[in-house]
């Protein structure tokens, strides 16, 4: 049954079980906040949501400006607006996003007095969006919200066979990278329920957005291991070169807070 979900457009692909950073401070992404955390935690206006762990979720923009820029304002002074799916008929300066995404609660928050936010946030479950609603871009206080369908955690066939083969890459992406004082953001044990380790394996490989994105999108775990491990081997390969060529900025370049 379709679920209603306040819209967080960024450049980053979220995944389930995934923590991260985010600084919040365009206007209408202040107001989603508020109305999520409620006034007992985001000191918001009264008539607030109560407080609870209500979610909301990310999509990645394919084409456009995140949120906003440190400033509070897109490319060319402009507010970057609220975001679409579809890439005929977009108004240039909207940012398209991918169709998939994934929900996420708030696990920790700072408030600001000028009403900015830190949030630390946790991927919860991908989902498919149904209807994207239309929001005057021009108001700086309105926020998209979607109908979308929670997606299944399928294992697929011989998903054990593609995690075990994914732990021993990985293990040697792990090794390869600490050797030139790079470190995965995971713990020394992975998971080995398939369907965790699919996430967690996806979310710490430094990959393009993209890539990251069909991960995220993979029908099921079996699938997503497959294909990890195919990413998994072309890094292992490029690490072990002589000279590192440039990486994608990913969870390695990440100094703290992301400023979106």
């Amino acid at each position: 049954m379709p679920e209603a979900l306040p819209i967080f457009p960024l450049n980053t692909v979220l995944f389930p079980g995934m923590t991260i950073p985010l600084h919040v401070f365009e206007q209408r992404y202040r107001r989603l906040v508020s109305e999520l955390l409620g006034p007992t935690m985001a000191g918001g206006e009264v008539g607030g949501r109560e407080r609870g762990p209500a979610r909301f979720g990310v999509v990645w923009i394919e084409l456009g400006h995140e949120v906003a820029s440190e400033s509070g304002q897109g490319a060319g002074g402009a507010d970057t607006g609220v975001p679409h799916t579809d890439d005929h008929g977009r108004h240039p300066s909207l940012p398209l996003v991918s169709p998939v995404g994934c929900t996420a609660v708030v696990r920790d928050v700072r408030t600001y007095e000028d009403g900015r936010y830190d949030l630390v946030v946790e991927g919860g479950t991908r989902f498919r969006i149904v209807d994207l609603s239309e929001v005057d871009a021009s108001s700086p206080d309105d926020y998209s919200s979607a109908s979308v369908s929670l997606l299944p955690e399928a294992l697929g066939p011989d998903a054990e066979e593609h995690a075990e083969r994914v732990h021993d890459l990985y293990e040697v992406y792990r090794g390869r990278l600490s050797q030139i004082g790079m470190a995965p953001e995971t713990s020394r044990d992975l998971p080995r329920d398939p369907i965790a380790l699919s996430h967690a394996v996806a979310a710490s490989v430094v990959l393009d957005p993209a890539e990251k994105q069909r991960l995220l999108e993979a029908e099921d775990a079996a699938t997503r291991l497959a294909v990890a491990a195919r990413f998994l081997r072309r890094e292992n390969r490029i690490v072990a070169t002589p000279t590192l060529p440039n990486l994608p900025a990913g969870p390695f370049l990440n100094n703290g807070v992301s400023f979106n």
